[in-house]
């Protein structure tokens, strides 16, 4: 029996990144035809149906289809990557790598994983996503992300998971509020104030477990759909909050001062982990990468 070719399998990934047999051939540089008998010739050495042919120039790929793809991407990235380590034997690392992060992490960590990792591999171009802890992981499933920063719940089955850092979480207050000049903060004290919440998954239900560990009941006056808007009401003396994350400046996104610190209390905290598929061998940039994370994380107060 014959084995698929790499020709198929990038016009399959094709497909599956376009949506189409006519936007994969143009994507490919060759004709719809050549796209459209490759998959055929794929289907029939796997035995199995791919791709579903739409009336218009749509086409779905199959539950056997998306798999098929996302193990393609492994393969096409290590040839890739077979390819660039023969011609830099000796040399620096280069290529494409791309990296997911769960979108409120983005802009704590990104900036400086980024700038930092291109100083030492000059050669290799960081791109990014950003996304939910489901959005992203599918990705890495499917092989669109090689790495992913996110925290370490609802990880799904088949995503391999290190933890960066863990801390316990930190109290938002308002620069005048009574307890803002504390080294350290009770949250027993503030449950029966007005809590501003950061109504995103999963940062809602772990602040609710955070309240359950210590039997108190969580007031929610306003409720957030970002960090910034978060950071911005507590400043405004509408609230306090929690963070996981902590900021290196207690100013608000209008210029307002705030005070950021420690719980006091022990309560469960929820780790930063760097993810990939489990399974498969990482490309020698990944590698880079993940050991250029470890440093930095293990280097800093993260």
């Amino acid at each position: 029996m014959a084995d698929p070719t790499l020709r198929q399998l990038e016009f399959l990934v094709a497909v599956a990144d376009s949506g189409g047999m006519t936007a994969a051939a143009t994507r490919c540089h060759v004709s719809q035809s050549t796209v459209s008998l490759a998959i055929a010739e794929l289907e029939r050495v796997l035995e199995v149906r791919l791709v579903i042919r739409g009336s218009g120039r749509r086409s779905d790929l199959t539950d056997a289809g998306r798999q098929v793809a996302a193990e393609a991407r492994v393969v096409l990235a290590a040839v890739a990557d077979l390819g660039v380590t023969a011609r830099g034997l000796g040399g620096d690392l280069a290529g494409t790598l791309r990296v997911g992060c769960y979108a409120p992490l983005a802009a704590l960590h990104l900036p400086s994983l980024i700038a930092g990792f291109r100083e030492r591999h000059p050669e290799v171009h960081v791109e990014y996503a950003e996304g939910t802890l489901l959005e992203l992981q599918r990705e890495l499933q499917q092989g669109t992300c090689e790495l992913a920063l996110l925290y370490r719940q609802d990880l799904l089955p088949g995503i391999a998971a290190e933890v960066l850092y863990d801390r316990q979480p930190s109290v938002l207050l308002p620069a005048k509020h009574r307890l803002a000049r504390k080294r350290t903060v009770p949250l027993r004290e503030l449950s029966q104030e007005p809590f501003i919440l950061l109504d995103v998954a999963p940062s809602a239900r772990y602040f609710a477990a955070v309240f359950e560990s210590l039997g108190l009941t969580m007031t929610v006056a306003y409720r957030a759909s970002s960090f910034e808007l978060t950071r911005a009401l507590v400043a405004r003396e509408l609230g306090w909050s929690l963070s996981v994350q902590r900021q290196p400046l207690e100013l608000s996104v209008e210029g307002l001062p705030l005070a950021i610190r420690p719980v006091r209390e022990e309560v469960p905290t929820t780790p930063v982990v760097l993810a990939h598929a489990a399974g498969g061998r990482l490309t020698r940039r990944a590698e880079a990468f993940a050991a250029f994370c470890r440093e930095l994380f293990g280097s800093r107060d993260a």
